[in-house]
């Protein structure tokens, strides 16, 4: 499966987790962007909410992200 397919199918996956840790790993997301002074751009911001709205677990999203930015892959050239 290519990294886009995976990514878009997980986020028809229902949320695996309470609003509040939602709002704790979206805070956390934020603070990482001001204190590196990073100004995510939609696709990062996609990628990212794989994990803070629980679409995937810690594990699968860094299999996702290993996928995604592989040489040779269309999105990691």
């Amino acid at each position: 499966m290519d990294a886009a397919r995976w990514r878009a199918e997980a986020m028809c996956r229902p949320t695996t987790i309470d609003e509040q840790e939602v709002a704790r790993r979206r805070a956390q997301a934020e603070r990482f962007y001001r204190e590196q002074g990073i100004v995510p751009d939609e696709d990062m911001r996609a990628d990212h909410a794989l994990y803070i709205l629980g679409k995937m677990s810690l594990e699968e999203y860094q299999r996702y992200l290993a996928l995604k930015h592989a040489p040779g892959s269309m999105s990691g050239e």
